[in-house]
């Protein structure tokens, strides 16, 4: 086992015979695997004896700013009318009429509408 390898599994907490071969081998993984041990110890008699005193109060910060909100907001109506419009804009209106049928000289017959042209297509020729 190299070094590395020990220094990994120590700070996973993992004790295989192969470590400790190396531990009992290496003085430097050795004096890490001892000061885990000893930060262990502290932390554990830290918290048994720590306790915090009727003045320790932990402040949290106010709910989030109100501004924060209006933002959400404002942006959940402003882009779909930015879309709106740039929809708007990219497609330029058409006219609803023929303005060709309007400006053509000569006959002013309308087309045959679509009724007209589908009783011509399916009517026998001798009913009207």
């Amino acid at each position: 086992m190299q070094c590395d390898d020990a220094v990994r599994a120590l700070d996973l907490g993992e004790r295989t015979p192969e470590l400790e071969i190396h531990l009992s081998a290496c003085d430097a993984c050795r004096a890490i695997a001892d000061d885990q041990a000893q930060l262990g110890r502290a932390f554990e008699r830290a918290r048994a004896e720590w306790r915090p005193s009727a003045d320790f109060r932990v402040r949290r910060p106010a709910a989030r700013a109100p501004w924060r909100r209006l933002a959400v907001a404002a942006s959940l109506l402003v882009l779909p009318l930015l879309g709106w419009a740039a929809a708007t804009v990219a497609t330029p209106a058409r006219p609803n009429h023929d303005v060709g049928f309007i400006l053509r000289t000569g006959s002013r017959e309308a087309p045959a509408s679509d009724r007209q042209v589908l009783t011509t297509m399916f009517l026998p020729e001798n009913q009207p």
